[in-house]
């Protein structure tokens, strides 16, 4: 009777045990990108108080870079952008609503700032009072708002968080902008003479500590805090390594590990710290750029990361779809930014344009989850690739569809069957002279991109991935 009782009970601690600890055993790299490489679209979002200048400060226009910025740029002191700060009361902010637009637009996965490099942590933190819960009136944890409706909705999560730079925690780094970036400061030749002799910064107070206090007191504490609270976050998405050693780092990396299903970029500390992915900014890199691995494109929707009150240049549906497919057929992830106004809202030029996103990921969706590079480049559009047992099947995206009824694609496979994606029906196809010729209808089914599914006879070489190099992509921190 005994040696059963202890039998059960060995059994019952052990089974505690399994489902209670973290998510911390070991995983195969590929295992750990596999979502993430077939989800191909996401939402980046950029909010904080920023978000209440909309871009203008003083009556002028920011002249350069993106809103969010506006606190550097402008050169706004530390007691002043606190005091804004404290104001911040976005009543109209709705979680759900905001991870559902994500969702019917056809987004796989969510990444949002927690701490930008103003400082203001969109959590309630330990480390530091200037968050969204202690300092202003809303009192509300935004992410965890945000994490509870991820889960809800089923949509992968990720936080950014600004390791290095932060303006209104003394110690955290200041990146150098002259005056003439933000507005026209009577005082500009000696608030830049100030900033280049203090590295950056432009107020005392935010001198007062070293940057090793300030990463040992406020970073790496809110970086721990995220983990523990929400210890199945998908992605931690770094910026600007500005400052940060290799020692600093490695105690990030330290707290990382004990977390293997996260995935993160490549801006953690330069080059050391290669990262799972690479992150091009604000373009569609080269094919000989990306070859052999995994890379994320991060895109405005319009021109600024956080919302600007005058902006002009929103992306129209078909740059954007097209740049979906662009990115899809070189093997990238599309994260595409929106950034929601002082309210808590999505700007409705934003809302439309990922309306109408989403209306073609539902009839073309199969084009763009799953698929690998294809390693094809047609002068008509883009191509994607999917693996079916032996067999490949091609997605021809078609942005510019042709006026006499003849798709050329130069190539000589062996083709099984082509059909338009929209509706199944099948389409003639010829193969002559190492070309493939398919008949179309005269009309393009889609306004946008339009579709047609190649099966072929055959598989195709893949294209092997590496876990990552040390090369990487210019950050930018504007768009001019």
């Amino acid at each position: 009777m005994n040696k059963k009782l202890f039998l059960f009970l060995a059994i019952l601690m052990m089974s505690i045990a399994c489902f209670s600890q973290k998510p911390n055993s070991a995983l195969d790299y590929n295992e750990k990108m596999s979502w993430w490489r077939d989800a191909k679209f996401g939402m980046f979002i950029h909010w904080g108080p920023y978000s209440m200048y909309g871009g203008v400060y003083n009556g002028f226009n920011q002249q350069r870079g993106g809103a969010e910025w506006i606190m550097n740029r402008c050169k706004i002191p530390v007691m002043e952008y606190r005091a804004k700060a404290s104001t911040f009361n976005p009543v109209n902010w709705n979680a759900d609503e905001v991870v559902k637009l994500a969702k019917e637009t056809g987004m796989k996965y969510m990444v949002f700032t927690t701490k930008h490099h103003d400082g203001f942590a969109m959590f309630q933190s330990n480390a530091s009072n200037f968050n969204m819960v202690d300092y202003t009136p809303f009192k509300r944890d935004v992410i965890d708002e945000f994490v509870k409706a991820c889960r809800k909705y089923d949509m992968k999560f990720g936080f950014y968080y600004s390791q290095s730079q932060d303006w209104c925690n003394s110690g955290g780094a200041t990146a150098r902008k002259l005056m003439h970036e933000g507005w026209p400061n009577p005082d500009s030749v000696r608030i830049n003479e100030f900033t280049a002799a203090n590295r950056g910064a432009w107020d005392c107070l935010q001198t007062d500590k070293t940057f090793d206090e300030y990463f040992h007191s406020v970073a790496l504490p809110q970086v721990k805090e995220l983990l523990e609270r929400y210890s199945d976050v998908s992605v931690i998405w770094w910026d600007t390594p500005m400052s940060i050693t290799d020692e600093q780092a490695s105690k990030l990396q330290e707290e990382l590990a004990k977390y293997p299903q996260v995935i993160t970029n490549d801006r953690l500390k330069r080059p050391n710290f290669a990262g799972d992915f690479k992150t091009p900014e604000g373009l569609i890199p080269k094919a000989e750029d990306i070859v052999g691995v995994d890379w994320e494109t991060c895109m405005n929707i319009g021109s600024s990361w956080g919302f600007k009150s005058w902006e002009e240049k929103w992306k129209s549906p078909y740059e954007l779809i097209k740049n979906l497919t662009s990115i899809a057929a070189r093997g990238g992830n599309y994260l595409l930014n929106v950034g929601p106004t002082p309210l808590g809202d999505v700007p409705d030029e934003a809302k439309t344009r990922l309306h109408e996103m989403g209306k073609w990921m539902q009839v073309y969706g199969e084009a763009i989850y799953g698929t690998q590079r294809s390693l094809i480049y047609p002068t008509w559009g883009e191509c994607t690739r999917k693996d079916v047992g032996n067999k490949t099947v091609l997605y021809l995206c078609v942005s510019e569809w042709p006026k006499d009824g003849k798709l050329i694609f130069d190539a000589n496979y062996k083709v099984k069957k082509a059909s338009l994606l929209n509706n199944n029906s099948t389409l003639k196809v010829d193969r002559k002279n190492r070309q493939i010729t398919i008949q179309v209808p005269q009309q393009a089914p889609n306004k946008y991109v339009s579709v047609i599914k190649l099966e072929l006879n055959e598989k195709l070489p893949v294209s092997k991935l590496i876990s990552n190099t040390a090369k990487y992509f210019e950050i930018v921190d504007e768009q001019k």
